[in-house]
């Protein structure tokens, strides 16, 4: 017998984020030890008006396959956002699990049900994305809209 718990299905992780202090040094680490590249870096910066949550920002980021999925580094230049305070209280380190969805809204629906804090959030390049930080367990998650 099989109860429906309302759960929705995760899609596989799209990408694994870690803030860092500086994404060039980080880069160059990486790609030395474990030979990850080759690199694509982008500079964002998203105004209030394309955000929901959140104040506007600006920040690096980087991209570099790891296995089946990508990891993801944030550098933040300025602004607001979670990042900032992740990297006083915790350091550098893993920030989030990313995840591209199609059913955006219903995702965002059944988190807010649960009660988890929408952290940051906003449209880039046409498409919705938000972070959630999950109570109990602490995991931040990503959904940027496919």
């Amino acid at each position: 017998m099989s109860l429906d718990t309302g759960a929705v299905a995760l899609p596989a992780p799209s990408h694994i984020s870690v803030v860092v202090e500086d994404i060039d040094k980080t880069m160059e680490f990486l790609s030395s030890i474990w030979g990850l590249g080759p690199w694509q870096t982008v500079e964002i910066s998203l105004g209030k008006d394309e955000l929901m949550v959140g104040g506007p920002f600006r920040q690096r980021v980087a991209w570099a396959k790891l296995g089946p999925t990508t990891l993801e580094l944030i550098q933040q230049l300025e602004g607001g956002g979670p990042w900032p305070e992740f990297l006083k209280t915790k350091g550098e380190g893993l920030h989030h699990i990313g995840f591209s969805i199609s059913n955006w809204d219903e995702m965002v629906s059944k988190l807010k049900q649960q009660g988890a804090k929408m952290v940051a959030g906003g449209i880039y390049e046409g498409k919705r994305w938000c972070y959630f930080d999950t109570k109990p367990g602490g995991i931040v998650v990503e959904f940027g809209e496919k």
